[in-house]
């Protein structure tokens, strides 16, 4: 069973993302922030992790810095999920090492078929 790091902290949307990819057959670590997120991967590695962008203390573009700057974690996909649809934010995103990129709202399809593209590359 594939792993997924789910860092997002707004609990309902948390919930719901943790919920699509249980019954889609993943396994869900949650992180309410950036800092959590990284403590958890001192001693867990996940196959995937889904990260918000706008979160406090630590952004996600923070932490994608953190992930891709650890040689024990820098091979671990990165998949934004942000309210920030512009050009300009996903560009930043993924020319800085994000594998993926989902807008605010998604669909589940969109999600679990983001997941999968990058389960397997």
């Amino acid at each position: 069973m594939k792993t997924v790091l789910v860092i997002e902290d707004e609990a309902n949307i948390l919930l719901n993302i943790c919920t699509i990819l249980q019954i889609s057959g993943y396994s869900c670590i949650k992180a309410s922030n950036g800092i959590d997120a990284l403590e958890m991967l001192a001693t867990q590695q996940p196959h995937l992790i889904l990260c918000d962008v706008m979160m406090p203390q630590m952004d996600g573009f923070e932490v994608l810095r953190n992930v891709r700057g650890n040689p024990a974690t820098q091979h671990i996909p990165i998949c934004f999920l942000s309210a920030r649809a512009d050009v300009i934010d996903i560009d930043y995103g993924l020319s800085n090492g994000a594998n993926g990129y989902i807008t605010k709202p998604f669909l589940a399809k969109d999600l679990l078929g983001t997941v999968a593209r990058l389960l397997v590359s």
